[in-house]
């Protein structure tokens, strides 16, 4: 089966399943839903723990033979499997299915994978797994969802916080949800049952935004032009070299130059020209809403500026290449 996040806590309410698959690159929401399966697990017997951590020097038959050990000191045991990366290989996969189609039933494994990608979804060892235990993925909220994220976790801890506060917490700490958990922790030691107003959490909460490249461009094409300019400072202030940022940009460019083009001749840009261009699918919209705002023109405009931005940071054309970036996104979006 499969679960959401929202769902787990219904689902530990009941019987637990033989296996458990948590996958995703946020790492807060990852940890809490694996300690949230182990105390459950506890608390149904499976008192003893292994931890397997899969690196270079792990073998797969050590999986099997966890299994058919002995226990020493509990009935039911809970198997932890670290899989970093989220690919176990083709001896791993074939191991996974093996075993989650023997588990003994004093048996529990729960594995973790802290990078994942679609294509993971496809494969024999996660359908296996997904058929006999559940499957769940977490996810980064994105800047919409975070003001909800945000109350659930003030109403879990039992903080009180008015609208204003969310909305500032939701600015802040965007992007980073071990720093909004902590600092939700702080307020609540600091101000108990009190109401907590936007304009306490103004004076006690750091900036902790944490944002890359990718969301400064996904912000560029939704044509939000002061939260582009903002992740831009906050690059900036994390010592990000401007040649990175460039890079981005610049790539970005070409790709809505090309496409531009496309549509110019042919009235519309087919799935296979964004297969092509390796946009996936949850990109297509913003990127066709991005086009159906401008001319090709303007985007061949902006990969030109570019290139004199390019001359900036190199140090063959004088001015700076901070100030000529934030120039450039504020064009970008209002031109």
């Amino acid at each position: 089966m499969r679960l959401y996040a929202n769902q787990l806590n219904r689902h530990l309410s009941g019987d637990l399943l033989s296996c458990y698959l948590v996958v995703g690159d946020e790492p807060l929401q990852l940890q809490e839903a694996c300690d949230s399966i182990k105390k459950k697990a506890q608390s149904q017997g499976f008192t003893e723990r292994e931890l397997h951590q899969v690196d270079k020097s792990f073998k797969w038959y050590q999986l099997s033979d966890s299994a058919g050990n002995m226990s020493l000191f509990a009935s039911k045991r809970l198997i932890e499997l670290h899989l970093p990366t989220g690919k176990p290989g083709t001896a791993g996969s074939k191991a996974l299915v093996e075993f989650v189609g023997n588990m003994p039933v004093d048996v529990m494994l729960l594995i973790r994978c802290d990078e994942w990608t679609a294509s993971n979804d496809k494969t024999k060892w996660v359908k296996t797994l997904s058929e006999r235990g559940a499957f769940l993925r977490v996810f980064q909220p994105k800047a919409n969802e975070l003001p909800a994220w945000i109350q659930g976790r003030c109403q879990q801890i039992g903080l009180n916080v008015d609208r204003d506060a969310i909305a500032l917490l939701s600015m802040r700490l965007e992007g980073n949800l071990l720093a909004a958990a902590q600092e939700l922790e702080k307020l609540k030691m600091r101000f108990a049952d009190a109401q907590i107003s936007g304009q306490d959490v103004a004076g006690l909460v750091a900036d902790n935004a944490r944002f890359d490249v990718f969301r400064l461009t996904d912000n560029l094409l939704e044509g939000h032009v002061l939260k582009a300019i903002r992740v831009l400072r906050s690059l900036k202030k994390n010592d990000l070299s401007p040649v990175v940022i460039h890079w981005a940009l610049e790539r970005e460019s070409r790709m809505l130059c090309d496409l531009a083009a496309i549509r110019a001749k042919n009235h519309n840009v087919s799935a296979a020209d964004y297969r092509r261009h390796g946009i996936w699918q949850n990109r297509q919209a913003v990127i066709q809403q991005c086009l159906n705002r401008f001319a090709p023109l303007h985007f061949e405009k902006q990969l030109s500026q570019l290139a004199h931005i390019d001359a900036i940071i190199k140090g063959r054309a004088a001015g700076d290449a901070w100030q000529a970036l934030e120039r450039w996104l504020a064009d970008f979006v209002t031109a």
